[in-house]
């Protein structure tokens, strides 16, 4: 399907959706049947965020520029991306600001859970002056480095210490590629400072992530929806002995002319040469008498649902079949509705709304508090649209997709792992001749190299900062403070702190773009 026929599409009119539903029903009256359900209306973009505040005060000393290392910092494995500076949308025209960002050690690398990859509490704050004669209501932008899954690193915006209502947006997907994949953009997080330059340096970023996502409500799509799989006890793979017989679903096309997304399912056959496919999933089986297996897990696996979206010219032919061998190629039929069974429905509706349902079920089954985070779920719309984006983004609709994604597997897109540049909206009123303070709280995650590698940098952590990429503000005098170092050791940097001669405060040079500070803990002798 080539570009244009997508956009062909999504800008048709239907006046109607037409539901047909075909049923394919075992012999066994012990198979329950489940009715499909109605897709909800969209919501909002916007998180509540919760707060943490960070705060000290030191005198002011120092200059930056000295500190020793490299000119430009590390190359580090995982790369946690820069401190950011604020950024207005409207509004903003007159005023002046005086930066100051403090990085607080207390505590760092003391086995805190919650400071998983050494988050380092850093306060971001800025002193916004109005020096006309009128009060003015700005729309402030806070850009920050992190993925929607990793929500325990959000900032937090206060304006003279009250939090801040705020909006989470994030930009297009198919920056994040920032050329280095050579053609269609890839799963890439960016690298490097450098990286995150080309990103937001022409504003064509931020002005994405003030659009509305892509609506796809035009693009007409058949549905083939796979329920309530089940297997006879007893019935094993032939091959291995183990109970996972699979259910195929095999159909014939025009890869050229029809495009089928597919959720629910783990193996795969695609020809195009001979036009055919086949696509399969584990079919769930109750363990056998005096088996381990947990109960529950078979009753999770037989409430799957498995999606085949169909866009395009229809299917040459479909058909489910029950085979006892996993394997794509498997001729070892089971006889369907006795041994083996499902349901299937085949409806029409339109690649917005097949979508949705789709992206309902696996947010619905992500682990949005992994490692212990508290953080709330994300905002389903902002994860909605990320995962529309980056379908569309990465190729998979398109002629010639890269090869990761030929198989058009839903599930092998990421958008909410992805480290991409989120902003917080948020907006505050400076009233004439007076200032407020904006800080942005958070804990930063810190560039490293991973463990067992031999790097010569394990061991050293990472925390990059840039003083104007992407703002609009004018920026009268940045401040750099370090506190509760004790304990940690400078190898790199070009902040130019020297703790150990009581220099933790310097000022920022506005003609250096990037500042870099590498550090590591101190060893007990």
């Amino acid at each position: 399907m080539t570009r244009e026929m997508l956009y062909d599409a999504i800008t048709g009119v239907r006046d109607e959706l037409i539901v047909e539903a075909i049923e394919i029903k075992p012999a066994k009256s012990k198979v329950r049947w489940l009715k499909f359900g109605s897709v909800a209306a969209a919501a909002a973009l916007v998180v509540g965020l919760g707060a943490g505040v960070f705060s000290g005060k030191l005198p002011i000393g120092g200059r930056s520029g000295g500190g020793g290392g490299h000119n430009e910092g590390s190359t580090f494995m995982s790369y946690a991306g820069p401190v950011f500076p604020l950024t207005t949308v409207e509004g903003g025209d007159g005023l002046t600001a005086e930066r100051t960002i403090t990085y607080d050690f207390g505590g760092w690398m003391a086995g805190d859970f919650n400071r998983l990859y050494y988050g380092l509490p850093v306060t971001d704050s800025y002193t916004l002056a109005n020096p006309t004669g009128e009060d003015k209501t700005v729309t402030l932008l806070y850009p920050f480095a992190e993925s929607l899954y990793d929500r325990r690193y959000l900032p937090t915006l206060t304006a003279d210490g009250a939090e801040l209502q705020t909006t989470l947006l994030t930009g297009q997907y198919s920056q994040l590629a920032v050329g280095r994949s050579g053609g269609l953009p890839s799963l890439n997080s960016p690298d490097s400072w450098e990286e995150y330059r080309k990103l937001l340096s022409d504003g064509r970023y931020q002005a994405g992530a003030l659009e509305d996502w892509p609506d796809l409500s035009g693009v007409p799509v058949t549905v083939y929806e796979i329920t309530n799989a089940w297997v006879e006890p007893g019935v094993e793979n032939k091959v291995s002995g183990n109970y996972n017989p699979n259910i195929h679903a095999e159909m014939e096309l025009d890869y050229s002319k029809t495009t089928v997304l597919s959720y629910g399912f783990n193996s795969g056959k695609y020809d195009r040469d001979s036009g055919q496919m086949r696509q399969g999933f584990d079919a769930p089986q109750p363990p056998a008498e005096g088996s381990s297996r947990d109960p529950a897990i078979y009753e999770r696996d037989r409430a799957e649902r498995h999606y085949l979206l169909v866009i395009g010219d229809p299917l040459d032919s479909f058909r489910l079949v029950g085979v006892s061998t996993g394997g794509p190629d498997s001729t070892d039929y089971l006889e369907w509705g006795v041994d083996i069974g499902a349901g299937l429905r085949q409806y029409e509706t339109d690649l917005d709304s097949a979508l949705r349902t789709v992206a309902e079920r696996r947010y619905g089954a992500t682990d949005w508090n992994h490692y212990g985070s508290m953080a709330d779920d994300p905002d389903f719309e902002l994860y909605f649209g990320m995962m529309k984006d980056c379908l569309l983004d990465t190729g998979i609709l398109l002629d010639d997709p890269e090869a990761r994604y030929d198989f058009t597997s839903l599930e092998d897109l990421y958008p909410h792992v992805i480290q991409r540049v989120f902003y917080l909206e948020a907006e505050v009123t400076i009233p004439a001749g007076g200032s407020v303070t904006v800080e942005a709280q958070m804990l930063k995650e810190a560039s490293f190299d991973h463990a067992c590698t031999g790097s010569k940098n394990m061991g050293i952590y990472g925390y990059d900062l840039v003083t104007k990429l992407g703002t609009n503000l004018d920026i009268a005098a940045q401040t750099a403070k370090a506190v509760n170092t004790d304990g940690v050791e400078i190898v790199r940097q070009n902040f130019g702190f020297d703790w150990e001669n009581g220099v933790d405060t310097v000022t920022l040079d506005p003609a250096v773009e990037h500042y870099y500070l590498e550090v590591r803990r101190i060893k007990a002798k």
